[in-house]
C-alpha cells in the first residue's frame, strides 16, 4: 500500500536529512525522486564551515579540510588562516545520509516523476500523482525537490519562472597548498566570483558562477578563459574537458514554507544563503527544524503545530538572509568593477579575521533560537 506518514518529495540534501530524522521518530516515510541514482549532481564538491558532529556526519565526507581561505581581486589579496573548513564530497555525504536511515520505516523509490499533488474537499494535500497515474499517499506532503520546486512552484510559494544563479566547473591537476582555498572575485568572473577547492592527491576544483543570465550559455568558454589568467595558471592546469555545472534560485527572502499539511523544505523555497551560496548546514538545521515540527503534528494529530517549523525558522534566519539578500544586490550591481572589488578588500582590513569568517560562512548574527 502506497500509505504512509510522511511522503517526501525528493532525495536530494533536505529530502534525505528530513527522512533520517523522521525514520528516527519511528514515522513511516516514503522518499519520492525523479533520478535513477541519488548519488549523481551537478556539482560533487562544495565548501563549507559546517559542523559535522552537529548533524552527526563523519570526517569520511570531508574532500580536503581547509585550514585558510585566500580572498583575491586584480589587484588585491587577503588571506585568512587557522580555519575549520571543508571541501565537502557530495557523494560520500549522501552515501552516508542514505547508509543512515532506519530501513524499517524509510521506504525509498527512484525514477518517480511527479505530476500533480492530491487534495480534499477540505483542502489538505492526501498525497501526490505521478506521471503513471500511481499514487502515494501521506499524512503530511512534504517538498524537498530542490530547485525544480515541483510542488512550491505549483501552489505558488515560489515562483515558476524566476531568476538562476549559474555556475560551472572542472576537476584539474592542482599546483597551489593542499590545504589553501580560493576565492576570486572582478570582472574576469562575468558578474558574479570564481573559486578554487583543493582535493586530495594534488587535485582541485576550479568554477566560477554568475548571476548574469546574459551569458549563462557561454560559461565552459569563459571558463576557460579564466584558465588562462596568469594567476590561475599558476595554481592549476587543466588536463580534461569534463564540465560540470548547476544553478540556484534567485528569489526574495522567503518566509512561508507551509500550507495546511503541506512543508517546504530546501532549495524549493530558497533556503539557501543569499549571499554566501552555502546550502548544506542551512537546509540541514531547516530540515530538523521541520522534522521536530512534523513529528509533533502526527503525534498531536494536529497540523497546527507545523507552523512552529515557520516560527523557528523565521527566529534564526529570517533577520540574516535579508541582510545577506542586500548584500547579494550589491555583488550583482558591482562585481564587474575590478576597482570597486579592490576597495572592498581593501576595506576588509578593518574588520576582525573572526567576522570576516562569519560573514563569509553565513553565521554573521544569528542567534541560536
Amino acid at each position: 500500500m502506497n500509505n504512509f506518514d510522511v511522503v517526501i518529495v525528493g532525495g536530494g540534501t533536505a529530502g534525505l536529512i528530513l527522512a533520517r530524522e523522521l525514520g528516527s521518530f519511528k514515522q513511516k516515510i516514503l522518499i519520492l525522486d525523479r533520478k535513477d541514482n541519488l548519488l549523481e549532481f551537478s556539482f560533487n564538491t562544495l565548501g563549507s564551515f559546517i559542523n559535522l558532529e552537529d548533524f552527526n556526519l563523519s570526517k569520511k565526507v570531508v574532500a580536503q579540510q581547509i585550514d585558510t581561505l585566500v580572498f583575491q581581486s586584480k589587484r588585491v589579496k587577503r588571506e585568512i588562516g587557522n580555519l575549520n573548513m571543508y571541501v565537502l564530497d557530495k557523494k560520500k555525504l549522501h552515501e552516508e545520509l542514505i547508509n543512515s536511515l532506519d530501513q524499517n520505516y524509510v521506504t525509498i523509490k527512484t525514477e518517480v516523476h511527479i505530476k500533480d499533488v492530491l487534495k480534499d474537499e477540505a483542502g489538505l494535500f492526501t498525497g501526490v500523482t505521478d506521471k503513471n497515474e500511481n499514487n502515494y499517499f501521506g499524512k503530511i506532503i512534504v517538498d524537498a525537490s530542490g530547485t525544480n520546486g515541483v510542488i512550491s512552484k505549483k501552489i505558488g510559494l515560489r515562483e515558476k519562472k524566476g531568476q538562476l544563479a549559474t555556475g560551472v566547473e572542472y576537476n584539474v591537476e592542482y599546483l597551489g597548498e593542499p590545504n589553501k582555498m580560493y576565492l576570486l572575485s572582478g570582472k574576469d568572473y562575468q558578474g558574479g566570483y570564481g573559486w578554487i577547492f583543493p582535493l586530495k592527491n594534488k587535485r582541485a576544483i576550479i568554477g566560477f558562477g554568475t548571476f548574469n543570465e546574459a551569458i549563462i550559455k557561454n560559461l565552459k568558454p569563459r571558463l576557460n578563459e579564466v584558465l588562462k589568467l596568469p594567476l590561475i595558471k599558476k595554481l592549476v592546469k587543466k588536463d580534461n574537458d569534463k564540465v560540470e555545472g548547476g544553478s540556484v534560485p534567485i528569489t526574495p527572502v522567503l518566509e512561508k514554507f507551509v500550507i495546511n499539511n503541506l512543508v517546504c523544505v530546501g532549495d524549493c523555497v530558497s533556503q539557501v544563503n543569499p549571499i554566501v551560496g552555502e546550502g548544506y548546514k542551512f537546509i540541514f538545521e531547516a530540515a530538523i527544524m521541520a522534522s521536530k515540527a512534523i513529528d509533533k503534528s502526527l503525534k498531536e494529530e494536529n497540523i497546527d503545530f507545523l507552523s512552529e517549523y515557520e516560527t523557528e525558522w523565521k527566529n534564526r534566519f529570517s533577520a540574516n538572509y535579508k541582510r545577506s539578500k542586500n548584500a547579494q544586490e550589491k555583488i550583482f550591481k558591482y562585481s564587474n568593477n575590478d576597482v570597486v572589488m579592490d576597495i572592498a578588500l581593501l576595506s576588509m582590513r578593518l574588520r576582525s579575521n573572526d567576522r570576516i569568517i562569519k560573514s563569509v560562512s553565513g553565521e554573521y548574527g544569528l542567534e541560536k533560537s
